[in-house]
């Protein structure tokens, strides 16, 4: 009879036990989110949201790919925008009031020899964090920009030149096959709303400066050595102390003149497809 007791308030006991950790995990108060800001329109959120409520802009990658090539420190996120002449717009589509909310555009001629061009700007100091690479001491050797082209088979190559900015663009969210004009980022005149280029198509320094050719013999990707370029913004940053990056542009090269058409590439909006990168990707060494 003892032992029947003894047992039973055994039962009873852990039963207790278990009802009180319940209500106290119950009653605990939630665990704070960490939040962030949105790196594009500083909006807050969770730090691990994928896209910015606010702009839509994707935040960070669903899945993470396999590199497709190897390097110290891979950059696949950034600000990029297409943008083009007056005269190689789409009259139906106002195409020349796009401001850079693609996933896919154009570079190269169309109405001129450089009206279609492509801004790009990566956020390498974040990548150099997400990496635990100390940019300060961090010394280049080899940088190399991966972009994926489109239409490949359709062009036998557009040569290219790529030029670093002297001046920072705004992204926006226009797109070419949308008629309404969208006033939130650069277009062939402005950098941002209200905010004109120097030089009309934007504003870049001529020298250090990158040639390739985009889908040459119909190739799917294009491998673009552009270490000089970056090379001179970590020698500005040694000298200043201050990271002041506005990007890339890159058009059909001005000194090739007997070639005409373009080339279509993706834009950092493209993401991935199943385990293959089709956005921009830079590899620094």
């Amino acid at each position: 009879m003892q032992n029947k007791l003894w047992i039973r308030n055994r039962q009873i006991g852990r039963i207790a036990i278990a009802l009180i950790v319940f209500f106290a995990v119950m009653l605990l108060p939630p665990v704070a989110q960490a939040l962030v800001r949105c790196s594009y329109c500083e909006y807050v959120v969770a730090d691990d949201a994928m896209f910015c409520p606010k702009c839509l802009r994707k935040l960070q990658w669903p899945i993470v790919p396999a590199r497709s090539r190897s390097a110290r420190v891979v950059v696949r996120t950034g600000t990029d925008a297409f943008i083009r002449h007056p005269h190689a717009s789409v009259r139906l589509y106002r195409a020349d009031r796009n401001s850079g909310g693609d996933v896919t555009g154009h570079i190269g001629s169309w109405g001129g020899p450089t009206t279609l061009r492509y801004l790009i700007r990566f956020d390498i100091p974040k990548a150099f964090a997400m990496a635990g690479v100390d940019i300060n001491t961090f010394k280049v050797t080899r940088v190399l920009l991966k972009l994926c082209i489109d239409d490949a088979g359709k062009h036998n190559g557009l040569p290219i030149r790529i030029y670093p900015l002297t001046r920072p663009f705004q992204p926006g969210s226009g797109i070419v096959g949308v008629r309404e004009k969208s006033i939130d980022g650069c277009d062939w005149y402005y950098s941002a709303p209200l905010l004109t280029w120097h030089r009309e198509g934007g504003d870049y320094a001529d020298k250090p400066d990158a040639v390739a050719i985009l889908g040459e013999a119909g190739a799917s990707e294009t491998i673009i050595d552009i270490t000089e370029l970056i090379k001179f913004r970590f020698d500005e940053f040694a000298a200043t102390g201050i990271w002041n990056d506005p990007g890339m542009i890159i058009m059909r090269d001005p000194a090739r003149y007997r070639y005409f058409g373009y080339v279509t590439i993706h834009s950092l909006k493209a993401g991935c497809l199943n385990q293959s990168v089709r956005s921009p990707e830079l590899f620094i060494h």
